[in-house]
């Protein structure tokens, strides 16, 4: 899976020190999500908005992108780079403390 997308998200991740790890497939823990769903990436960690001196952060902030979940989707690599890059900006909706509801009305 490629890691190509856009400069300004690029800047993002690296000044707000987001890692991005891509995984082979979804986590166990996830799968009781609802039936017939795909999930492609997963935002983790204290969003912006929450952040705080008080904050004992024991993980780094990631986002999580699960590379079979596109494989089954999509069979271009075109197709796979779009979604990947749709992904990574809603995940880092998620970090700037959106709701999936706010994303989804912004079309993200």
């Amino acid at each position: 899976m490629s890691r190509k997308y856009s400069r300004k998200i690029q800047q993002i991740l690296e000044k707000e020190n987001i890692r991005l790890i891509i995984r082979e497939k979804v986590p166990n823990c996830l799968s009781f999500n609802k039936k017939n769903s795909i999930i492609f990436g997963l935002f983790i960690g204290i969003s912006y908005n929450k952040r705080s001196v008080f904050n004992i952060n024991t993980e780094p902030t990631r986002i999580e992108l699960y590379k079979e979940s596109f494989e089954k989707v999509f069979d271009n690599t075109q197709d796979i780079e779009d979604q990947v890059q749709k992904t990574v900006v809603h995940e880092i909706g998620h970090y700037f403390g959106f709701s999936e509801k706010e994303l989804r009305d912004y079309s993200l």
